[in-house]
């Protein structure tokens, strides 16, 4: 299953403009996404969602509400544990293993780059 998920990945998927790299075999990091993107990340396999990006960081990016409605439409878990420069790295660490215990996977993070939501799951030693 995971190789099917990393050849769509790596291909763009149908068309679509959802990239993500691998950083273990079912947790999937990628820059900014957009309500659309939900869609194709059920397609391409993903079964839940990570916020890492704190709203308002720019104006023209889509507030972690649009988001959590276009993913509960297509059938994916879902969470905000946003990290920005005043997060206890420590608690938002805590909120991932919480919500890993359950989650459906593959799973697919997001921040603005991929950066912080790569850092925090290294932080999770996992």
């Amino acid at each position: 299953m995971f190789s099917n998920l990393l050849r769509k990945i790596s291909s763009g998927g149908s068309g679509g403009k959802l990239r993500a790299r691998q950083v273990a075999e079912d947790y999937w990091v990628s820059g900014q996404l957009y309500p659309e993107d939900m869609a194709l990340a059920r397609e391409q396999g993903f079964r839940s969602i990570v916020c890492n990006r704190p709203d308002g960081e720019t104006a023209n990016q889509p507030t972690y509400r649009e988001i959590a409605a276009a993913a509960e439409e297509q059938g994916l878990e879902h969470v905000y544990i946003p990290i920005g420069a005043a997060t206890d790295f420590g608690e938002a660490a805590r909120k991932l293993v919480a919500f890993l215990e359950d989650a459906p996977r593959p799973v697919l993070a997001y921040c603005r780059s991929g950066n912080r939501s790569t850092m925090l799951w290294r932080a999770i030693g996992r």
